[in-house]
């Protein structure tokens, strides 16, 4: 009688050879976000010592776990927080802004009965309103900000490596004088250079009138979702004259709170990333959807502004006409990813690398 056949060999999916490189990355990434980081906390140091108005934040413990889900090598922002209080300040929004259009544009202006402001009525960040509104001293600019900001930057790098601070070669600041709404750094860390972005932010404790009316995904304990939101949003630059809404920190601190649960959310964002980066981006060479897109597939808000009617557990991926930087929901690509359980999920990724590979044999 012959032998019985040999059980035909169970076939590893692709998908589970990328989630597997990805975790083996992923405390190496953390150290090396670590490391880079230290060296722009070293500089930014030196920044607040220099002008006690820009506010180093440490609270980033998120970061380098953020990072560490990636396969991309996007610019990751560096916040500098403005010491001043967002509620004692003028919120002025445009007269031509429609609601729904965007992340909210405003002008940040200094109330003329405002106390303790004096510090940012300086002409290096302010300028002064007409002696005919009763209200406003004038407005903080962004592009003044931003200048200031800049030169505290190079006059703490300078500081930093005469003194020894930082490594020779840690830091290059070639790309800082270029006129944008960041400041661009990139720092060495072991073999792995790291590109920041240096943005000013205003800190709010206001709500998120974008999400409200956002529901809690089920499986999040309970509060995480109001407990996350009560921090507020952050304000940033938008344009010489005005600075805009921006979610970004939020939405950190919802991943940190995926994190703590079981399921394969995290799993199911780190690989699409990383078929984003080498597919959709050809390995990061063409524009495209970042990973600060994709953070909202994390599927931790549930609301009738981002998601479609009668959705359970989708994500949604915005772009926008005016950027990445912009994404509006009025004017967004949605994205469904998985409205499923989470053994259902693994496959229905699985499906996701087989199209994409797919089409890319009909490209090439």
């Amino acid at each position: 009688m012959p032998a019985p056949a040999a059980a035909t060999a169970v076939q590893v999916p692709l998908w589970h050879h990328y989630l597997q490189a990805i975790r083996s990355r992923g405390a190496p990434r953390a150290q090396d976000f670590q490391r880079a980081e230290d060296v722009l906390l070293t500089v930014l140091e030196r920044v607040h010592a220099l002008d006690p108005r820009f506010v180093v934040d440490y609270s980033r413990g998120l970061e380098a776990f953020q990072f560490a889900l990636r396969s991309s090598e996007d610019p990751l922002d560096m916040q500098v927080p403005l010491w001043v209080d967002a509620e004692a300040l003028l919120i002025e929004e445009p007269e031509a802004a429609q609601p729904g259009d965007g992340p909210e544009l405003c002008r940040l202006g200094v109330p003329r009965e405002g106390a303790g402001l004096e510090r940012w009525t300086t002409d290096d960040i302010f300028t002064a309103s007409s002696e005919g509104d009763a209200r406003c001293r004038g407005h903080i600019v962004p592009s003044k900000v931003l200048c200031v900001l800049r030169d505290l930057l190079v006059a703490a790098i300078v500081h930093c490596k005469h003194h020894s601070l930082i490594a020779p070669g840690s830091l290059n600041a070639a790309s800082l004088r270029e006129e944008r709404l960041h400041l661009s750094l990139l720092v060495s860390s072991g073999w792995r250079t790291i590109s920041f972005h240096v943005v000013p932010v205003v800190r709010r404790r206001r709500g998120v009138p974008a999400l409200e009316g956002a529901q809690q995904m089920p499986g999040l304990p309970e509060g995480s979702l109001r407990r996350v939101l009560s921090q507020g949003v952050d304000l940033v630059p938008a344009s010489a004259q005005l600075w805009r809404t921006s979610t970004d920190y939020l939405l950190t601190r919802l991943l940190g709170e995926l994190g703590s649960l079981q399921g394969h959310r995290l799993d199911s964002l780190s690989v699409l990333d990383r078929v984003n980066h080498e597919s959709w981006r050809d390995g990061g060479q063409t524009d495209g959807l970042t990973f600060g897109h994709l953070k909202v597939t994390g599927g931790a808000l549930q609301g009738v502004h981002h998601w479609g009617p009668g959705v359970g557990a989708p994500g949604c991926l915005i772009t926008d006409s005016r950027g990445p930087a912009n994404p509006s929901p009025r004017t967004c690509l949605q994205f469904q990813v998985f409205n499923i359980q989470d053994e259902d999920r693994i496959s229905a990724m699985q499906g996701i690398f087989r199209k994409t590979r797919t089409l890319s044999s009909e490209e090439s």
